[in-house]
């Protein structure tokens, strides 16, 4: 169980290092406002794009459970990944100057890459997970290294946004996919793959059966509505509004990051002791806290309350509906299931950035729009009972 808890916790460090959102995010979203003028409408469409191949993860789950390389549904594919992202990125960074079409190229790319090995990951998480009942357990290392380890992450960031240019950040990010190749070659082992256990049918099956259950239907239903409330652009908030600099931007998120690691160890902690409809419960008041609390933020001490606060509950709201999403994932298409699940989660909250990020350039307030999407959250509570989780 060690040995499983390491490998969840450097895996997901890569991930958050390497591409979500990697430590060019600060540094690519500033040059997108303040290099290449666009607004924040414009931005959110931008990150759309690049986050599309984490919304179709099925994809790449279908791919990993039926399509093994050479033998391989894990470690052949690892190398891939990270040979690529490694590729682009250094292919980035000996550019002078970007233009749009190049950025959003180029980090689709590495998004792409960083997707399919986080399906991967996520594959082992639930097969081993499940088989001990501890999934819970080890999605709480996950993001307990993902926020602890990622407060470094966003502190680089930030320093680098504010101290150099976005090719010298692009140069540090080739680093990450390295270090994912010498992990993968250093600590994945795996048996040659059956080809005879495994096929696109049975994957097909085994998620299809699982689509057709009403639990699997609510729950997509939940995590879809959870996730779809406007959410208000804070790299204009608290750049225009609140001045703040590139440098404590990125120390806002790395506090941020410390807290949600802090709240996925509490999680980890406590998830085995609580139903599954107190969880939910609990999951849906602390996410609109969580929320609630930017109206709160208005000079650079309160910025350090809320990211703070906010980090914690929203990490152990992330983390109550992930792993209900772990617990229905079916045998025989877990990588597909689980991704599937995800990629909702995930592709939910793109459009409600549109729309908040519209509302904003349309002159809406910022407070405004906290208010707005807080109580879109609040408004889960009355899809609890679809679940049917009274007995868990």
């Amino acid at each position: 169980m060690k040995r499983l808890i390491f490998l969840m916790s450097l895996f997901y460090l890569i991930q958050i290092y390497g591409g979500n959102p990697g430590i060019y995010d600060l540094a690519f979203g500033l040059y997108l406002k303040e290099t290449l003028g666009l607004s924040a409408e414009r931005i959110a469409y931008i990150g759309t794009i690049i986050l599309l191949p984490w919304t179709i993860k099925p994809a790449w789950g279908i791919i990993a459970d039926s399509f093994p390389l050479f033998g391989s549904q894990l470690r052949n594919y690892f190398f891939l990944c990270y040979a690529l992202a490694a590729t682009v990125l250094f292919t980035l960074s000996s550019m002078e100057s970007y233009t749009t079409l190049t950025l959003i190229g180029g980090i689709f790319m590495v998004s792409l890459c960083i997707a399919f090995s986080d399906v991967l990951t996520d594959k082992m998480m639930v097969i081993e997970g499940s088989a001990r009942k501890k999934t819970g357990v080890l999605q709480a290392a996950q993001w307990t290294a993902a926020g602890l380890g990622g407060a470094g992450m966003y502190y680089l960031g930030g320093i680098f946004a504010k101290r150099s240019n976005l090719g010298a950040v692009f140069r540090l990010n080739v680093l990450v996919p390295l270090t994912g190749l010498l992990a993968t070659y250093f600590f994945i082992r795996e048996e040659k793959a059956n080809q005879n256990e495994i096929s696109l049918r049975k994957s097909s099956k085994a998620l299809w059966t699982a689509a057709r259950s009403k639990q699997f239907l609510a729950v997509v239903v939940f995590i879809a509505f959870f996730r779809f409330s406007p959410t208000p652009p804070l790299l204009f908030y608290l750049r225009d509004v609140l001045k703040f600099d590139p440098e404590f931007m990125g120390t806002l998120d790395a506090i941020g990051s410390v807290a949600s690691g802090i709240g996925a160890a509490v999680f980890g902690i406590v998830c085995s002791r609580i139903y599954r409809r107190t969880l939910l419960n609990m999951t849906i008041g602390l996410s609109a806290l969580s929320s609630f609390g930017l109206i709160f933020m208005q000079d650079a001490q309160s910025a350090v309350w809320v990211y703070s606060l906010t980090g914690f509950f929203s990490m152990i709201a992330t983390l109550g509906i992930l792993e209900l999403a772990a617990r229905l994932c079916p045998a025989g298409a877990e990588g597909t299931a689980y991704a599937l699940l995800v990629s909702i989660y995930n592709l939910a909250g793109k459009p409600a950035a549109i729309i908040g990020a519209r509302m904003y350039d349309n002159g809406v307030p910022f407070a405004a729009l906290v208010i707005i999407g807080s109580i879109f959250t609040l408004l889960c509570w009355f899809l609890i009972p679809l679940l049917k989780l009274e007995k868990e």
